[in-house]
């Protein structure tokens, strides 16, 4: 009986079969292993684009606020500029210190100022003091 090739030939076979669905159940799990890795990352990955995706629209709500901020405070710039513009036209005296202010830059001594700008000595010394400061 145990030589008998009708035996022999299904034991082999029933050996054959019960290594193949070890082998099947073996790549199973390691295909389970990997679909819950996947899985696990999958939510991971998920987390982080919600996190990055809060951060950017925290971004973009600060960006707006700049943005109007920032047009706010080019309308004030423009308001003190015609203001400037204004105050520098009702008063001529204002022109003869703005063109004094340029002359010491060109590298006018103070007898030069006092004369093309009508200036007191003491102003002219102001003048140069001011410009000196500055550089």
């Amino acid at each position: 009986m145990w030589l008998d090739p009708a035996f022999l030939l299904a034991l082999t076979a029933l050996a054959l079969a019960m290594f193949a669905l070890l082998v099947a159940w073996s790549m199973w799990r390691v295909s389970q292993r990997k679909l819950e890795a996947m899985s696990r990352l999958m939510r991971e990955l998920t987390r982080s684009r919600d996190s990055y995706r809060k951060e950017l629209e925290e971004l973009q709500a600060g960006s707006i606020g700049m943005g109007k901020k920032l047009t706010e405070l080019a309308a004030i710039l423009g308001r003190l500029s015609e203001q400037q513009q204004e105050l520098a036209l009702k008063d001529p005296q204002s022109k003869l210190y703005s063109r004094a202010a340029r002359m010491v830059q060109l590298g006018a001594d103070i007898e030069e100022i006092m004369a093309e700008c009508e200036m007191p000595r003491a102003e002219a010394e102001l003048m140069l003091s001011l410009h000196k400061i500055k550089d």
